[in-house]
């Protein structure tokens, strides 16, 4: 992956930011910028085959996504005689990966389906069934952000009683500054960094623990688990 044009070295970070997206759990921004990756008209068949492998996790299109990871995948290995023996190895890894997606996705909509004929024959129309979607996903959604608001009370409530214990102690000690500015001090993050995209050796930071992006020829982190809604229930695979 080294030695990259201009225009591929773009590609190959928007590349790596949507894999590192996936693993911080920002599906929706992911998928987003995957989509958008795979409008490009230049985009070489590795980086499409990566981002139909990220789109094969998601809710939507997710058999032809994995479909198709396999076919370009496929295609690379075949094409492709300059590679490395561990470059090889890794592609064989993501290939691997790319069917087992396709497995596990053919296996959801089979699931799915069964469902729809289940639900039809008991005498609900489809525009009864949809209706049904949209609830549960509402409903789904409402008990998130419920449960959002419930730990952010909790934070509240807890630092407010830090401040009040900061006050107590500076009223007491009289260094209110210091002890304010080692607590602030305490609580400082470092954001996420990404090193060159043109190096083959990059790794993404992600919540503080070092890891390579899933996509690469050099590494091999496991996929992330697959989220979907179905009906009333969410599916983890892989």
């Amino acid at each position: 992956m080294a030695n990259l044009s201009p225009l591929a070295a773009i590609f190959d970070l928007r590349y790596r930011r949507a894999w590192s997206l996936c693993y911080q759990d920002k599906r929706e921004e992911a998928e987003n910028e995957a989509a958008e990756l795979l409008l490009e008209p230049q985009l070489g068949p590795f980086h499409q085959a990566g981002m139909h492998l990220l789109l094969a996790m998601s809710p939507c299109n997710y058999v032809e996504h994995a479909r198709e990871a396999v076919r370009l995948y496929n295609e690379i290995s075949t094409q492709q005689q300059n590679m490395t023996d561990a470059e090889k190895e890794h592609l064989g890894k993501l290939l691997n990966d790319a069917y087992n997606m396709l497995n596990l996705a053919r296996q959801d909509q089979t699931r799915i389906d069964r469902e729809v004929q289940k639900t039809l024959a008991s005498g609900m129309t489809m525009d009864e069934f949809h209706d049904r979607q949209i609830d549960d996903m509402h409903k789904r959604l409402d008990a998130e952000e419920a449960g959002e608001e419930v730990a952010e009370e909790a934070d509240d409530a807890e630092g407010s009683q830090d401040a009040s214990s900061l006050t107590k102690d500076s009223q007491m000690t009289g260094t209110d500054s210091q002890r304010t500015e080692s607590q602030l001090t305490a609580f400082q993050r470092t954001d996420s960094q990404t090193t060159d995209p043109q190096t083959s050796e990059s790794q993404t930071t992600v919540t503080g623990s070092q890891m390579t992006v899933t996509g690469h020829l050099d590494d091999d982190e496991p996929l992330p688990d697959i989220v979907r809604y179905k009906f009333d229930e969410k599916k983890k695979g892989i």
